[in-house]
């Protein structure tokens, strides 16, 4: 990885963009300095001799006399930006932009330079408020890492001169509308039920002009599973393009249902720049049966939306796993990473983590999103944060020793592990043509898979993300991440832009920083599963 990092003396970072404008000296060295990290909290004094002859220097002493002018020493001040451009000359430069709501975020990358590597520990104090660009940058960036694809022109990737950590249409799977319709057209030509791995999942567009009969549709099923009453008929209502718990409510009842919808389009015609539009309002009646009234056994749900913007407001309804596998009475879900290379190939890697529930589960209780939503960006909100684990997290080891304790022989990490491999390739195949569609090569992507396990042991996929967390949250995805990162950046950047024979040959050497037990620290984590 060739990430430089640039710390300051008060340990922040700028929060502007600052471009670098290239110096030339005359007399350059022919052999770049090495420098170490802290050979960074020196700068602002240096030699001059190292960049102009000492006669040069003597000559303009005695010019300087000659004039009457105070004479110059030969140790001189420049600028700080002047001494960067020229000393940490670099092969590759680096962007990165992290917007995040964590209250802070650490990542140890190793950095190569010309003919040297070393690790650099980033701490980032966050401001929720503040876009934090906290990287010197040149005017020619190599690699851009970002939170989002938006904004990006990918018709700039024309030559190997820059990456980026976004696939073009990653939001094929990572959006969750996109990915259901995705995987039923899929398994349509399969001929396999998308429902036998995939919670019960209805996608709605609030701004259709078939909204009557898509919301009909729904009221219809959930009016069937209230009638059969074996379940608590209990829904996620979930933005299609939020992670981390944004925006997910819960509802068991139609008029909280509708409540939600109206709260939901008020919210996003706030957030949204919208253009006005003819529709206008809409007005939606729709009538169901219902025991509850005898004289007509009909109920009426009506509500009016908003129609006059021009961007269109979806909803994902997802069916609540109401039996979940517990872990000491919690709920908890998998995070698992999976990677698309800038070659098309993807991999799975070999170590994920669970994601505990601070309060123990009451499916009758859906006021508390702590019992319900395991996202550690809710979790470490609740005060009993990190009570029964650091960080509300374990590992597939600390699973199975659960599972061998409980005597469970229906469930076992690794065949948790293989069945998720196989819904894996279900959602890259089910979007293949359109995640090759990419204009050049210079591009990948790391996604954040979610899935459960209920009580019988069967596994479900319940999301796909795109920029997952990397906040090292536990001493566990302290060891994690970085690794991952590492590995990923190992088979995707180190290949793009190769690095100098003097710092690949000291490169394996220093993997012992991010040592994993039970792994070789040669060995890639990222377990190759296919190409698209």
């Amino acid at each position: 990885m060739f990430l430089q990092a640039m710390k300051f003396k008060d340990n922040r970072y700028d929060t502007q963009q600052q471009r670098l404008e290239p110096i030339q000296l005359k007399y350059s060295p022919k052999e770049p300095r090495q420098h170490t990290p802290e050979g960074f909290s020196k700068i602002g004094l240096f030699n001059s001799t190292q960049f102009q002859r000492k006669q040069s220097i003597e000559k303009r002493k005695r010019s300087s006399q000659a004039e009457g002018k105070r004479p110059q020493s030969s140790v001189q001040r420049i600028p700080r930006t002047a001494f960067l451009k020229n000393t940490f000359a670099t092969q590759y430069v680096v962007m990165i932009i992290i917007k995040t709501g964590s209250s802070f975020v650490r990542m140890e990358i190793t950095v190569l330079q010309l003919g040297g590597s070393y690790k650099d520990e980033v701490g980032l104090q966050n401001n929720r408020q503040v876009l934090s660009k906290f990287w010197i940058i040149n005017c020619s960036v190599n690699f851009i890492w970002k939170q989002s694809n938006k904004g990006f022109n990918y018709s700039n990737l024309t030559q190997k001169k820059v990456c980026i950590n976004h696939l073009e249409h990653h939001h094929e799977i990572s959006n969750k509308n996109k990915l259901h319709d995705n995987l039923k057209m899929h398994c349509q030509r399969i001929n396999k039920n998308m429902d036998d791995f995939v919670p019960i999942t209805f996608s709605i567009n609030l701004d259709s002009m078939t909204l009557q009969w898509d919301l009909k549709k729904f009221v219809d099923f959930f009016i069937q599973i209230k009638k059969e009453g074996n379940q608590k008929n209990i829904w996620l209502l979930k933005p299609p393009d939020l992670n981390r718990g944004r925006g997910i409510q819960l509802f068991s009842d139609l008029k909280v249902f509708i409540n939600q919808v109206e709260e939901f389009c008020k919210i996003r015609s706030a957030n949204q720049k919208t253009k006005s539009s003819s529709k206008g309002a809409r007005g939606v009646t729709i009538t169901y049966p219902d025991q509850n009234e005898k004289e007509s056994g009909q109920a009426q749900i009506s509500f009016t939306i908003d129609q006059s913007g021009s961007n269109d407001r979806i909803i994902v309804l997802q069916k609540y796993l109401e039996t979940p596998l517990l872990y000491n009475g919690r709920k908890f879900d998998f995070r698992v990473w999976v990677l698309i290379d800038h070659t098309s190939k993807y991999y799975f890697f070999k170590e994920g983590y669970l994601r505990l529930a601070s309060e123990h589960f009451d499916v009758n209780n859906l006021k508390s999103l702590y019992i319900h939503l395991t996202n550690n960006a809710i979790q470490k909100n609740h005060p009993g944060y990190g009570k029964y684990e650091l960080g509300n997290q374990l590992s597939f080891q600390d699973l199975q020793h659960y599972l061998n304790q409980q005597r469970n022989t229906k469930v076992t990490s690794a065949g948790i592990v293989l069945k998720m491999k196989e819904l894996i390739h279900q959602t890259i195949h089910c979007a293949c043509s359109k995640l090759r569609d990419n204009r050049k090569d210079f591009q990948f992507e790391i996604f954040g898979y979610d899935f459960m396990v209920d009580k019988n042991g069967h596994i479900w996929l319940i999301e796909i993300n795109t920029n997952p967390c990397i906040e090292e949250s536990s001493p566990l995805l302290q060891k994690l991440i970085p690794r991952m990162l590492n590995d990923a950046f190992r088979l995707t950047i180190d290949k793009i832009f190769p690095p100098f024979k003097t710092t690949q040959e000291n490169f394996l050497p220093n993997l012992h920083e991010y040592a994993i037990p039970g792994y070789s620290d040669k060995d890639n984590l990222w377990d190759y599963m296919g190409q698209i």
